[in-house]
């Protein structure tokens, strides 16, 4: 399995840098985990979107679905026929969401006539070639999911966006890698009270990595400036208790 990260930053860009993108190929397949601003250009370096089986997204806020709206771009001007339709996989309940930003670009066919969308239905997994995504839904400030990702005899878990849960112990469950946001500088830039919450403190992904028994952790959807990356992964290392990699653009790591 080989994780490609193509953004790792968060809402707020970091300079220069992607938001959320990650391109997972394993069982003969090849995936793109979320699709923010910035990721269609990383992308074209990489892998034309016809080489794609399928975008899934995580969650419907700007920094992990926006670049949809560049994606299709890429395609031509025309209603394609079916088998030529890229594969865009959404939360439940999403379908009004992108007919709504597809009403602001372009008109309601935005989408509809360079891909073909659906809708997961939160538990039931995911299944390209012999390369599968099985959904945990997550707490963040809307309906989000993190995606344990399987081929190749590897395991890749995917936080997406979330507070500590107990979907975020099943997702690091056995993992060989688990990617973690790793937002949060201090607890006072999360929502409060904690139920509300939907971030992690690199000490939490630390946590959830340990208690999971994870081989390795990877934080992700982080700022990075000055020493920013330094401290985040002093922070996660002290509660995984072993090394811990912060996510680096363009980098392909093998899983």
């Amino acid at each position: 399995m080989r994780l490609t990260v193509l953004g790792r930053s968060p809402a707020r860009p970091n300079p220069g840098e992607a938001c959320a993108g990650y391109l997972v190929e394993a069982g003969g397949a090849r995936v793109l985990l979320d699709i923010g601003p910035g990721i269609v250009g990383q992308l074209l370096q990489h892998h034309h979107p016809t080489e794609l089986d399928a975008v899934v997204i995580s969650h419907m806020h700007a920094d992990h679905m926006l670049d949809l709206v560049t994606l299709r771009y890429v395609y031509p001007w025309r209603r394609l026929a079916a088998d030529e339709r890229l594969r865009v996989i959404m939360p439940p309940g999403s379908a009004d969401q992108l007919l709504d930003l597809a009403r602001g670009v372009g008109g309601e066919r935005h989408f509809q006539d360079a891909f073909q969308l659906d809708e997961h239905d939160g538990t039931t997994p995911l299944r390209f070639g012999s390369l599968s995504l099985s959904p945990r839904q997550t707490q963040h400030y809307v309906p989000c999911w993190g995606f344990r990702v399987e081929g190749d005899a590897r395991r890749l878990a995917y936080t997406a966006d979330t507070a500590p849960c107990p979907a975020l112990d099943d997702l690091a469950d056995g993992a060989d890698l688990l990617l973690a946001e790793a937002t949060l500088r201090s607890l006072d830039e999360d929502a409060h009270p904690p139920e509300a919450r939907g971030h992690l403190l690199p000490s939490e992904a630390g946590d959830a990595a340990r208690g999971g028994r994870a081989r390795r952790l990877m934080l992700t959807h982080l700022p990075v400036n000055g020493d920013d990356a330094t401290w985040a992964r002093s922070q996660a290392a002290g509660t995984f208790g072993s090394d811990v990699e912060v996510a680096e653009p363009g980098r392909a790591y093998e899983i």
